[in-house]
């Protein structure tokens, strides 16, 4: 018996320092990552609040809806909001699982294929300052406080003021186009279906964007125009981030002059 768990445990251990290796690989990029999240949480932040602008984009984006005939937000929050389990999960679900589900797909991405993770880690770090020149000209104030700065919609703010980050330092209110709360996860889907052929896999990561799609309409964060802006900035930031890829591929030694290699990492990206 002790010779069999000697052997099980040999046969585990490659599979197991592969784990480990690629875990502390995966750890020094994610160093890199915060340090750039930064910096565009910071630009994020620069401008200042200006009501009137963002209120007014607003109500164009509500217009444009109206006009397609999909200003469903205020409906679908009123039909949420009698339900007290379900708006706390939605209150939840847009808080606390937005970074952690994508900082888990970046995990497993990479130690599935280092390649298809930096792929998607450079398309979803060019979508966020791709979209810093548009926060900073073109404010919007999200559903939340429509009613609250003189356009009522009939939605109000679902996530208590003792839980919400207040305005000022890293956060911005208004910067709610492109919206990456959902963007981000819809980019994280796009790379778990790229990642993996499992259909259960597949399956549970369409039904958490369409759940992450819900809980963000129904706590007043954003409009349908906000989340298919988003996806479609990150489309943008994918294609590009494919584009680098191939010419790094064709031109090693010149990626090499402002590049750094550790492993199967390629930093900063």
């Amino acid at each position: 018996m002790a010779e069999f768990v000697a052997v099980a445990a040999r046969q585990r251990a490659p599979w197991l320092a592969g784990i480990i290796r690629g875990s502390f690989w995966w750890t020094l990029d994610m160093l890199f990552v915060v340090i750039l999240f930064w910096i565009y949480y910071v630009g994020r932040s620069l401008p200042p609040d200006r009501v009137g602008l963002s209120t007014a984009n607003a109500g164009q984006i509500i217009d444009i809806e109206k006009a397609l005939r999909i200003f469903w937000e205020p409906g679908w929050q009123r039909a949420a909001i009698k339900h007290t389990l379900l708006m706390d999960a939605a209150n939840f679900t847009y808080l606390h699982l937005h970074m952690p589900a994508l900082i888990m797909v970046g995990l497993l991405a990479f130690l599935t294929d280092s390649k298809k993770y930096r792929l998607i880690r450079n398309a979803l770090l060019l979508s966020a300052f791709l979209a810093l020149p548009i926060y900073a000209s073109i404010p919007v104030t999200p559903p939340r406080l429509m009613d609250i700065h003189g356009y009522p919609i009939g939605m109000m703010d679902t996530i208590p003021d003792s839980v919400r980050a207040s305005p000022g330092q890293l956060a911005n209110w208004y910067a709610a186009v492109p919206s990456y709360h959902f963007g981000w996860i819809a980019l994280g889907v796009a790379g778990v279906w790229w990642c993996w052929k499992n259909w259960a896999v597949r399956a549970a990561a369409v039904v958490f964007a369409g759940w992450m799609w819900w809980s963000i309409v129904v706590t007043g964060n954003h409009y349908f125009v906000d989340m298919l802006v988003g996806v479609a900035m990150v489309s943008i930031a994918f294609a590009l981030a494919v584009k680098f890829e191939r010419w790094a591929e064709r031109h090693p030694e010149k990626v090499a002059k402002f590049t750094i290699r550790a492993g199967p990492l390629r930093l900063p990206f």
